[in-house]
């Protein structure tokens, strides 16, 4: 069979067949025309046309219709769940939970204070697991035992169902300063049905303490003149129906105060609190105390007191207070001042040293803008360290009787009439008694005080009757008296002793040294002796009694006694503290004919607890010159062949 196509394309491979492989290419295939590209020139508006337009607005339609069909939804899902929420049906609402609290608006301070709450469940659902909880202000406490705080209080109610009350009857007893508000706390904490989670609804209650349960009455003075004691009375009284338990003081003394002295005592380092413990109803507490205020003239000074009970943590701060009272002091230059110096020294406290002659200047101006007539300066003494023998006052009296130095007119012709802004100056010495040749002598704490009196008239007159222009107080506080004896045995004491005596060279011989500490005044702490041992003796480590703290150091070969603390009267009223250790003296022969050191030179140091001074003596060397040895002999001291 015969197909035209098939041969027709057999002659085209045939013709492209030979033209591949002829040399004349061009005249075997024939070279076709190229065609031209043309360009097209596209006409683009500047803006949409009309017809664009439509079918850009027909085309973006539907999407901003579905747009605005969601926003209209989610409006409207957003006020139907919050009428859901807010209005009512099955959802619960905080509205509409009420807690209504019914009780006095003020109450005395430390009486009952008894409140009816009751919690009204509104909704239309349930209230499930129900707890109530109370907060308490600081200084409430526990109706049934007032020396437990009161903090927080709770009490699972249950379920309140729909539309019903809970009523609950709470007690406290609140503590607080007069005319201070006080915030009570409640908090309903609650669950719905089909949901774990916690709901709250809150109520605050004030209340108002009407009155203190403690009155608190300062009396002092309204104005002082500078560096004057001040007496202040402090009287507290309990207004409560029960016991006030474990009550203190606190005082907030102002700048330039010094504290001299309270009944009763305080029970702080900085004598600022004194403990009052439990106050019955109706009782009183008396606090006294007596201190000097500093300053210029016009200057205000004002002091505040609390009464209340104290920190668990800080038994001398305050935790609740119950009442508080201020005192103003207004200083005011002295009329007739009086500068005293003791030996010089114009503080308030001077410490000397028993047996010490005193020197006490005074110097006087008259401050007022007229003249002082008939003036009189009186300064006591008063104290079983001074020696009344010993008092000798220039152009002044000493009276024996009462103690007294007096300086006025009669001695000294200035003070009958002093002018504005006239100055003088007098004096007078005494001496304490030695407290090591006063036989007997023993006393702690040993002081001298002065006490300063300046009276006078401001208007001249026979009859005019003398008014007290000024008064302060000074003390001489005498350091004890710490002594120290370094012996040296060889036929007493607690060891016993080898060796040739006299000591002869290259030869060991032992001694037994004995310490002994005395402390005639004042209490001594830290009290401590040392000495060092010569390079030719040896520590043998032994030492009476047992209960000393005597120690040796082998490197600086130093003997140390820590005695610690020493009883005033120590070596008078109690016996002497001793100690004793052993040693060993080899002499060398360089040392034959003398009187070698067996322990070198003892020091004795410690703190007088009085007047807060270092104190102590330095004693010699103990060689073998041993004289207070009973059975020592002359020659027993010098070191042989």
């Amino acid at each position: 069979m015969f197909y035209p196509e098939a041969k027709e394309k057999e002659s085209h491979l045939e013709d492209t067949s030979k033209g591949l492989y002829s040399r004349d290419f061009d005249s075997v295939l024939p070279v076709k025309s190229r065609h031209n590209l043309k360009q097209k020139v596209q006409n683009i508006g500047k803006g949409w046309s009309d017809e664009d337009l439509k079918k850009e607005s027909s085309f973006r339609f539907p999407y901003f219709k579905v747009l605005v069909v969601a926003v209209i939804f989610f409006i409207i899902a957003i006020i139907f769940a919050s009428f859901r929420f807010f209005g009512g049906g099955n959802m619960i609402s905080g509205d509409n939970i009420d807690i209504l609290v019914r009780g006095p608006v003020s109450v005395a301070g430390g009486e009952v204070l008894p409140l009816d709450v009751e919690i009204k469940n509104k909704n239309n659902v349930d209230l499930k697991v129900v707890d109530m909880k109370i907060l308490y202000p600081d200084g409430t406490r526990s109706p049934e035992d007032l020396s437990t705080p009161l903090i927080r209080y709770n009490e699972i109610i249950g379920d309140i169902n729909s539309g019903k009350t809970e009523k609950r009857l709470v007690k406290s007893v609140l503590f607080g300063e007069e005319n201070i508000k006080k915030d009570i706390k409640f908090t309903v904490e609650y669950r719905i049905p089909g949901s774990n989670a916690i709901f709250y609804k809150e109520k605050l209650y004030t209340v108002l303490i009407n009155s203190s349960p403690i009155n608190l009455i300062v009396t002092g003075v309204d104005e002082v003149s500078a560096n004057q004691q001040t007496d202040f009375n402090v009287e507290i009284v309990s207004n409560s129906l029960s016991v006030i338990k474990n009550l203190i003081l606190k005082a907030d003394y102002p700048f330039g105060f010094n504290f001299v002295s309270s009944d009763p005592r305080t029970s702080s380092i900085d004598n600022s609190v004194w403990s009052i413990g439990d106050l019955e109803p109706g009782a009183k507490r008396t606090i006294k105390f007596a201190g000097v205020i500093g300053g210029q003239d016009g200057e205000e000074r004002v002091f505040r007191f609390t009464v209340g009970t104290p920190d668990k943590l800080d038994e001398k701060t305050i935790n609740t207070a119950f009442s508080v009272h201020t005192l103003s002091v207004l200083i005011k230059k002295p009329f007739l001042g009086v500068n005293l110096f003791i030996n010089g020294d114009p503080s308030k406290e001077v410490v000397v040293d028993s047996g010490s002659k005193i020197n006490v200047g005074l110097n006087w101006q008259n401050n007022l803008p007229t003249n002082v007539y008939d003036a009189v300066i009186k300064v006591k003494l008063s104290g079983l360290v001074f020696d009344k023998a010993s008092v000798r006052a220039e152009k002044g009296f000493y009276s024996s009787i009462d103690n007294t130095v007096i300086f006025d007119k009669q001695k000294d012709p200035a003070f009958s009439s002093i002018e504005p802004g006239y100055m003088g100056e007098n004096s007078f010495d005494f001496a304490t008694f030695n407290a090591q040749s006063k036989t007997g002598l023993s006393f702690s704490n040993s002081q001298v005080t002065l006490d300063i009196s300046v009276y006078g008239n401001r208007v001249q007159g026979s009859n005019v009757p003398q008014e007290l222009l000024y008064s302060a107080t000074k003390k001489v506080k005498v350091a004890s008296v710490l002594r120290l004896s370094a012996n040296a045995f060889r036929s007493i004491g607690p060891f016993e002793n080898s060796g040739p005596l006299p000591p002869r060279s290259e030869q060991e011989s032992t001694y037994t040294i004995t310490w002994s500490a005395t402390n005639l005044l004042n209490d001594v702490s830290q009290a401590r002796v040392s000495a060092v041992l010569p390079s030719y003796v040896k520590w043998n480590g032994l030492t009476s009694p047992l209960n000393e703290k005597i120690y040796y150091n082998e490197s600086t070969r130093e003997v140390a006694w820590d005695i610690g603390n020493i009883k005033g009267g120590t070596g008078t009223t109690y016996y002497p503290r001793e100690v004793s250790f052993h040693i060993t003296f080899t002499p060398s022969l360089s040392q034959v004919s003398t009187s070698p050191e067996l322990v070198g030179g003892a020091t004795i140091t410690g703190l007088d607890t009085y007047t807060g001074t270092q104190i102590g003596e330095s004693r010699p060397a103990v060689t073998t010159e041993i004289i207070n040895d009973p059975a020592f002999k002359a020659g027993d001291n010098i070191v042989v062949e």
